[in-house]
């Protein structure tokens, strides 16, 4: 099967990101065509996207988890991948906390000391041809050091969140 390529667009005007987290100071995001057989609500691409990440996204975790710990950030705990995870608010998905679920979007994320970021899991309306996913990312710094931290990652975070995108379309 041929895949859809990725593109970089503007985060969707209708993402509950503007309303929830207002006020982040950076944000980007993909989107992908989504193939006839995969699903086209947004909790079930969530599912699809952190249910189970590529090995190679959990040792970075991991990497990250081990570099991090001397200061006091968040880690993620080493919980096995959950493909049929409770899509709801309060639940994690993943390594993230679930804030908001609704048919179009999911909302998830982490809030830390140094930053505190929301991942948008959008799907454009059924009516919208083709269907396409749209995973945003929107971060708040709260010091320097989460402007550092950030900065040092950012490279890394959109090789995985475009590793994701395509281990879904696989799935």
């Amino acid at each position: 099967m041929p895949t859809s390529p990725l593109t970089t667009v503007a985060v969707p005007v209708a993402s509950q990101l503007y309303h929830d987290f207002p006020g982040f100071h950076y944000a980007d995001a993909y989107a992908l065509v989504l193939p006839p057989a995969m699903p086209s609500r947004a909790p079930a691409v969530a599912q699809r996207l952190f249910g189970q990440a590529p090995g190679w996204v959990r040792r970075l975790l991991r990497l990250r988890d081990w570099l991090v710990r001397p200061f006091g950030l968040v880690t993620f705990p080493p919980a096995p991948p959950r493909p049929d995870a409770r899509i709801a608010p309060g639940e994690q998905l993943g390594p993230f906390r679930i804030f908001r679920v609704s048919s179009p979007e999911v909302l998830l994320g982490l809030d830390d000391r140094h930053l505190d970021f929301r991942v948008s899991v959008w799907v454009t309306e059924p009516t919208v041809a083709p269907p396409r996913v749209v995973v945003s990312t929107a971060v708040r710094f709260h010091n320097p050091f989460g402007r550092l931290y950030f900065t040092l990652i950012r490279p890394v975070h959109g090789l995985v969140v475009k590793a994701l995108l395509r281990q879904a379309l696989r799935a």
